[in-house]
């Protein structure tokens, strides 16, 4: 058997992190001697030294917790989800790298990031308007007050998609963000989002070059728009508009002769 001190110098932890995953309940000592100091068995180093490990790769005390007291089965999907997190928390940290080294000191960026952080649903409403700037802007409120009177909180609102012309007018969905595990109004659609980033432009109505800007801004970063397209009207404002372009994956990065950066090629 180890003391604490010997056991930690074998795992190549402090005693203190030892101690504090024993009151975590993650590593508990194999026994207490008779003066009650703690004492250890050499078959735990492994287990100390993986706990260890996880909290360097950024997993939660909690989840490690439950990770530790799960089959075979269930620890297989635990890694699963884990390692999706950390594929979408490295995108989002080479996509912000790739955003700052192409923003200019000296000028506002044309193009920003938004980054919805955790899952969550677009519902959408059927509308129809007559054609026009922000056609559909009238609708919004209203459905918005539906879904807060069924007890369902708006995360944020305004989004539109324009889907057909009919007998002259237009048809089209009105859009609010909410938490996953709602139930919907009859009548509702529900789209699933996982995490996204977005590069968004804000726009005037009648602006008909604003996606092509968009499209030139990612294609110097190396980004790569993944298809999803939103439009948001914005709360009190009549005459502009958000374009939002989710972005799934990047060109790499390489530096340039002069200090700088370039976009490579896609493979």
């Amino acid at each position: 058997m180890l003391t604490i001190s010997q056991f930690a110098d074998r795992c190549g932890l402090a005693p203190s992190a030892l101690r504090f995953y024993e009151r975590k309940g993650l590593l508990l000592p194999s026994a207490r001697r008779a003066n009650g100091y703690r004492a250890y068995s050499p078959g735990q180093v492994g287990e100390a030294r993986f706990i260890s490990s996880l909290r360097a790769a950024g997993i939660s005390l909690s989840a490690i917790r439950e990770f530790l007291r799960k089959d075979a089965r269930a620890r297989e999907t635990m890694l699963l989800s884990w390692r999706q997190d950390l594929s979408a928390r490295l995108l989002s940290l080479q996509l912000a790298d790739q955003y700052l080294r192409g923003l200019g000191a000296s000028s506002g960026p044309r193009v920003h990031l938004e980054h919805w952080v955790e899952p969550s649903v677009l519902v959408w409403f059927p509308v129809t308007a007559p054609p026009g700037p922000l056609a559909f802007r009238a609708a919004v409120p209203g459905w918005k007050k539906e879904l807060e009177r069924r007890g369902i909180p708006v995360l944020t609102s305004g989004y539109v998609r324009t889907l057909d012309v009919v007998d002259g007018q237009l048809l089209g969905e009105v859009g609010f963000r909410i938490k996953p595990r709602r139930r919907l109004p009859p009548g509702s659609r529900r789209q699933e989002m996982a995490p996204t980033l977005f590069a968004t432009l804000e726009c005037a109505v009648r602006d008909d070059q604003a996606a092509h800007r968009v499209f030139r801004f990612l294609a110097e970063l190396g980004f790569r728009p993944d298809g999803l397209h939103l439009e948001r009207y914005l709360p009190g404002v009549a005459d502009r508009y958000l374009l939002m372009l989710g972005v799934q994956r990047l060109r790499p990065v390489v530096a340039n002769g002069e200090g700088g950066s370039s976009p490579m090629a896609p493979e």
